[in-house]
């Protein structure tokens, strides 16, 4: 673990326990995303699209570098009483060393957690840990970018709120369930200027 889990007040009175991701919660993570895909809200993917198992899962995700240990990726998950894990956020660093300063961001919360401020908690969290962390080499994040449908407007409302703006349009990248193209926005975030947090 590379900080200690921190606990994070939520809207209700409610709160949550933000922690690093383990290899060993696949199986929670396979169901978070399930739920997250079933809820067809501001996804791009259908159920049958996502791994058969945690194993695999697991193994898709290695593949795909999140599970690094070297500052490469950072994966939190919020738990919340009663839902079990219920938000995850990503971020995930360009591997070639021209751009191994830019780290595309992934979130996702729970339909049954959403409302409460999970994704702020995570966000807010995750790009904390994104102004402090250090590469060996004295390397780190200076961008963060995502991608996000242009109907999604509770998220876009999160990423503006915490100082992403809107860099560009995918038009008619997502294919929607009644079969409507959806443009996908691309949003970023400079660090360059951030003074540098103290880690934790």
């Amino acid at each position: 673990m590379r900080f200690e889990p921190r606990r994070a007040p939520l809207r209700g009175g409610h709160h949550c326990i933000i922690r690093e991701i383990t290899r060993e919660d696949a199986a929670a993570q396979l169901r978070l995303e399930r739920a997250i895909v079933r809820a067809r809200q501001g996804i791009v993917k259908h159920e049958d699209e996502l791994p058969a198992d945690a194993a695999a899962y697991a193994a898709q995700r290695d593949r795909a570098g999140l599970t690094a240990a070297d500052g490469s990726a950072l994966c939190l998950g919020a738990e919340v009483e009663g839902v079990g894990l219920a938000g995850e956020a990503t971020l995930l660093r360009l591997r070639p060393r021209m751009v191994r300063h830019v780290g595309i961001l992934g979130l996702g919360v729970h339909p049954e957690a959403q409302g409460l401020g999970v994704g702020r908690a995570l966000l807010e969290r995750l790009l904390e840990w994104a102004r402090a962390h250090r590469d060996a080499d004295g390397g780190r994040v200076r961008r963060v970018e995502l991608y996000v449908r242009a109907d999604n407007a509770r998220a876009i409302a999160l990423y503006r709120s915490v100082g992403f703006a809107h860099e560009g349009t995918r038009r008619g990248f997502v294919r929607a369930d009644d079969g409507a193209y959806v443009d996908d926005l691309v949003m970023g975030l400079s660090l360059a200027d951030d003074a540098p947090a103290a880690p934790r």
